[in-house]
């Protein structure tokens, strides 16, 4: 299955016969909609689709509410989520499981970028970046939240910090579970770097018991050779593991941090498994696969990594406008 936005509706489409090129016709499981608060109305978009199926067999969508123009005094930045027991035949209708709070002295506050994690059963993790917290003059801080459910995402759990670095932005978060540890990726912007990829770990055990501020030992940067981030934006990672390796994907441009109307590159690089030491990596490379031969030609962002067998990946990219994949594999260290 496959899931994204279109033009603010929610959209899925699913895959026939296991080939890249071979995909059903989009199925709209929800559409955007206008709010009022009786004086003025609002569009409100659905926005960076992300799913996961659970244990049980359910499959939940998450989106994010987007109000027009940042229009949040007409109706809240939200996360919502939809759920689906056929195998994405029929899907239930979209739930707000949480709402950002309304403007403050005239600036927008936002939530974004749900992410779920399976953990067993009917049991889940919804990892979402969020500004509402930080109110505090035109401040544009943000930390990563995160809530849980047992029921199959029917209720969920109040939302704790699981990273925050003082003053800086954490955002865009993909989870990863490994072994006793699981690894949020996440873009931040320490120390004056402009946004970049950072590892934040917690132990299984501990559940994101404590938000991981910065400077933490749970918080690191993951590659052997990394770009200068003061001059380097690298933004909207995302992780995954394969049979061997562990993979990171980000979009990447030098200058400003606005990819709005700027040529991005996407780059995918990995890290063996057998380099992991006490729950960290510290050696990613790149990796050499299809949207690198073609980086002067398009734009591509907000991409997204699938494995598949042994070290095969798929590779998912925006790029002008239209959604592509590409396949992928990491040699055998």
């Amino acid at each position: 299955m496959a899931a994204y936005e279109r033009s603010g509706d929610l959209l899925v489409r699913f895959n026939i016969g296991g080939k890249i090129d071979k995909w059903t016709d989009p199925q709209r499981v929800a559409c955007h909609f206008s709010a009022t608060n009786g004086s003025d109305a609002v569009r409100v978009n659905l926005v960076n689709a992300e799913f996961a199926q659970l244990g049980t067999g359910r499959i939940l969508l998450a989106c994010n509410m987007r109000p027009a123009e940042k229009r949040c005094d007409v109706h809240p930045y939200a996360i919502a989520i939809a759920s689906s027991d056929d195998g994405g035949e029929n899907w239930s209708p979209l739930r707000i499981v949480y709402k950002g709070r309304k403007c403050t002295n005239g600036v927008a506050r936002g939530c974004y970028e749900p992410f779920f994690l399976p953990i067993a059963g009917g049991s889940a993790q919804l990892f979402y970046a969020d500004e509402t917290p930080y109110t505090a003059g035109r401040s544009k801080y943000q930390e990563i939240s995160v809530m849980e459910t047992t029921d199959g995402g029917e209720t969920w759990s109040v939302p704790r910090t699981a990273s925050y670095a003082p003053k800086r932005r954490d955002g865009m978060p993909v989870v990863l579970q490994l072994g006793e540890w699981r690894y949020l990726a996440i873009e931040s912007n320490p120390a004056g770097t402009r946004l970049h990829p950072q590892i934040i770990r917690s132990r299984v055990s501990d559940n994101w018991r404590d938000a991981v501020g910065c400077p933490s030992p749970d918080r690191f940067e993951p590659f052997l050779s990394p770009p200068d981030w003061k001059d380097t934006y690298g933004g909207a990672p995302y992780i995954a593991a394969t049979e061997n390796f562990v993979l990171l994907s980000w979009q990447e441009r030098m200058g400003h941090d606005d990819v709005a109307g700027a040529r991005t590159v996407a780059h995918v690089a990995a890290v063996p498994k057998s380099e992991i030491r006490d729950g960290r990596f510290t050696t990613m490379r790149g990796v050499s696969c299809p949207p690198n031969d073609e980086k002067r030609s398009l734009k591509m962002r907000w991409n997204a990594l699938c494995p598949l067998v042994g070290d095969s990946f798929l590779f998912v990219s925006d790029c002008d406008g239209r959604i592509v994949v590409w396949p992928g594999r990491v040699a055998k260290p």
